[in-house]
């Protein structure tokens, strides 16, 4: 298994990154827990996809107390306001986006 870690994106990456995995032309990851809140806050797939494509930053790239790179991304969905936490990641096999978490809001 290769070695994952964290990666500093330019901001203008960090957009094309969340929306090139928005559709489906970069690596996406769903954390478990990402899943779990997912799934307790009936929140699809398709969805998550939409705001990574269409979405803003709503909370400016930063590096978290584990050393990672993660900004938020939120949009309109239905007339509900989705918000999904994005980190950044690094591995032998190019750069990873990963969803830690989704929620309204």
């Amino acid at each position: 298994m290769s070695k994952v870690s964290c990666i500093k994106p330019t901001d203008r990456q960090a957009i094309e990154w969340v929306k090139e995995a928005g559709s489906q032309k970069r690596r996406l990851v769903f954390t478990d827990y990402a899943e779990l809140r997912m799934k307790e806050r009936r929140i699809g797939r398709r969805q998550v996809l939409e705001t990574l494509q269409s979405g803003r930053i709503s909370e400016p790239l930063h590096q978290d107390i584990r050393g990672d790179w993660r900004c938020n991304v939120s949009w309109f969905h239905a007339g509900v306001r989705l918000t999904v936490g994005v980190v950044f990641k690094l591995s032998a096999k190019g750069e990873w986006v990963v969803i830690a978490t989704v929620f309204e809001g």
